[in-house]
């Protein structure tokens, strides 16, 4: 998998201090209800046995196994003031106001 970082999402991940052992982890679900989404979640956390490490941009990323079942190959990471973290793909955009979640926060 690959993660192309946005100019405005590396301008703010330049602002988060990362242990040399953390990373973002990006916790990926298909869920279904009356249309098929992705349930997108960014964590601050270390890395864990079952995860791939992308190193982009001198950031760790951690993506479990599962959780690449539903990304695709590259995804994109924006962010824009007042609405956080936007992902997407080529195909589509998973979603907007993505907040990165601190250590302590589940």
């Amino acid at each position: 998998m690959k993660i192309e970082i946005k100019e405005a999402a590396l301008e703010e991940l330049s602002k988060v201090q990362f242990s040399d052992s953390e990373g973002i982890r990006i916790l990926a679900e298909f869920v279904g209800t009356c249309s098929i989404a992705t349930d997108i979640q960014l964590h601050i956390e270390e890395k864990q046995a079952d995860d791939e490490v992308i190193t982009e941009s001198g950031i760790n990323f951690f993506v479990p196994e599962k959780s690449l079942e539903s990304l695709p190959s590259k995804i994109f990471l924006d962010f824009k003031p007042g609405f956080g973290y936007k992902i997407s793909s080529a195909e589509e955009t998973f979603g907007y106001n993505f907040k990165l979640k601190s250590r302590n926060e589940k």
